[in-house]
């Protein structure tokens, strides 16, 4: 089986999030797939498999060191940049399998700041928000997070959203105080299992009128991830919380996700809101990616 190490939401290599693609995957057993996810525990693994129904083109299974993930979002753009670098896949609409049902997962050629390059995107349906978090125990977060609470945001509360996965948005008043959270592993697990959350996604906006972008960190320790340094599903989370708050201006519908400097690996997420008839149906998530490594899994 080929095995790449990609870059996902960057164009840039040693940046955004590291995800392992491994091809040709079928036919492996669970406890198989499981076994390389521990052995390259640095990155989630993507395991590439042939379409095995007509109404999709590839399916993906996706494992981290801890347990089989239904779907996850920068190891999707990995895995479709690879498959594009080799000419399995081409530009337009690609139907994936994976633990979440099929999703389109498209691909076209972009103009951005440093050139043309390949945005790779997916759809995502709305979330499910829980009702805010009580402010109170909105308090014993940034306690774990050490944010102290004159920084958290006075008007948008922490709520849990939850798509496969459940994060709890923590929305805070200032950018420049991501720099300075130093979270509590311990606590963040007790306070995930007591909300039924798997991490904590804090957040801050930079508006400038029309023109918006959010910059974040994500932590989930229960998935044995201390820090995670870009996600494309949180985002889409994140989309749908702003969309309920009223945060989208009239003729707004996108925004950029900046997410990973504080851990030396700065990337950013495109997302696109699509709204019908008023209401918040699905959020598009995109972004680029580039192959650091190939090579053969010796099995």
């Amino acid at each position: 089986m080929r095995i790449f190490q990609v870059d996902a939401f960057t164009a840039t290599r040693f940046t955004g999030n590291p995800a392992t693609v491994v091809l040709d995957a079928d036919g492996q057993s669970d406890a198989t797939l499981s076994a390389v996810a521990r052995e390259f525990s640095h990155a989630e693994v993507a395991f590439v498999c042939a379409a095995n129904g007509p109404d999709h083109d590839v399916r993906l299974r996706f494992f981290n060191a801890r347990k089989e993930a239904p779907f996850v979002g920068h190891a999707t753009v990995a895995a479709h940049a690879v498959l594009l670098a080799l000419g399995r896949r081409s530009a337009g609409v690609c139907r994936q399998h994976s633990g979440t049902g099929i999703i389109e997962v498209t691909a076209h050629v972009e103009q951005f700041a440093a050139g043309p390059g390949t945005l790779i995107g997916f759809r995502q349906t709305v979330p499910d928000l829980d009702t805010p978090l009580p402010f109170k125990t909105t308090l014993r977060v940034a306690e774990a997070l050490r944010l102290p609470a004159t920084q958290l945001h006075e008007i948008m509360p922490a709520r849990v959203a939850r798509k496969g996965s459940s994060r709890l948005l923590v929305p805070i008043a200032e950018p420049r105080q991501l720099d300075s959270l130093a979270p509590n592993i311990d606590t963040l697990l007790a306070l995930g299992s007591e909300l039924g959350t798997d991490g904590f996604f804090v957040f801050a906006l930079h508006r400038d009128s029309d023109e918006w972008s959010t910059e974040s960190r994500m932590f989930c320790p229960a998935l044995g991830i201390p820090e995670d340094p870009v996600s494309g599903n949180a985002h889409a989370m994140l989309a749908a919380y702003l969309w309920d708050l009223g945060q989208f201006g009239k003729n707004s519908t996108t925004f950029i996700g900046h997410q990973g400097r504080q851990m030396n690996r700065p990337g950013q997420v495109s997302v696109k809101i699509e709204v019908d008839q008023g209401n918040l149906v699905a959020a598009h998530i995109g972004g680029t990616a580039v192959i650091v490594s190939e090579g053969t899994l010796a099995l």
